[in-house]
């Protein structure tokens, strides 16, 4: 079971008379208070986070007059708002459907030099795969109470700040958001879809 399930099957709480039954059946969700999760927003029960997922540069290219600028770049984006926080983890790339279609392809292959390349890509992406754990995705998140026109404004701020700054915003839906998720509290780097309820 996993540990990110975000609902009962059923959609049903159960009512136990006895608090430590209750304390048992409470589902994942309810231990990790969150209420929903939908394209770049996760909703707790004070407040709903809306995440903007950017794409990291290569700093380890860039001269230190250019680090200095992106550095300055990123505080510009973070003066737009007080509230505005920033998290790091690890990435997931799934690899399996590309695994099982070089498999494929090499159990269909006739030709022996074709069989042999496949196979060294197989293993270049197990090894990547393997090695995966070493990069990372960036989110700005911007905490908020109430979805009202302030805060899709504000919203709306960073991300065009953002894209005049020279960082590059990526898409950050439902499943994005679960896969970070997934390897922020499970550490796990499968890559599996994670279902919507407890099992």
């Amino acid at each position: 079971m996993s540990i990110l399930t975000i609902q009962k099957k059923d959609g049903k709480m159960k009512v136990q008379p006895n608090r430590a039954k209750q304390q048992a059946s409470r589902t994942v969700q309810e231990l990790l208070d969150i209420h929903g999760i939908e394209d770049n927003v996760i909703t707790n029960t004070n407040y709903c986070k809306y995440y903007i997922r950017i794409a990291p540069k290569n700093i380890n290219i860039l001269t230190n007059e250019f680090l200095l600028n992106e550095i300055l770049n990123l505080k510009t984006v973070l003066n737009i708002i007080n509230s505005i926080e920033i998290l790091v983890v690890d990435k997931v790339e799934r690899l399996e459907d590309n695994k099982n279609y070089i498999v494929d392809l090499i159990n269909e292959s006739t030709e022996e030099v074709t069989r042999m390349l496949l196979e060294r890509d197989l293993e270049s992406l197990k090894q990547l795969e393997s090695e995966k754990g070493s990069s990372r995705e960036f989110y700005i998140i911007v905490p908020f109470k109430n979805e009202d026109v302030q805060t899709k404004q504000a919203v709306i701020n960073i991300q065009q700040v953002l894209n005049e700054r020279g960082f590059t915003v990526l898409s950050c839906d439902k499943k994005v958001l679960k896969n970070m998720l997934q390897v922020y509290l499970e550490r796990n780097f499968s890559g599996e879809v994670i279902k919507d309820f407890d099992i």
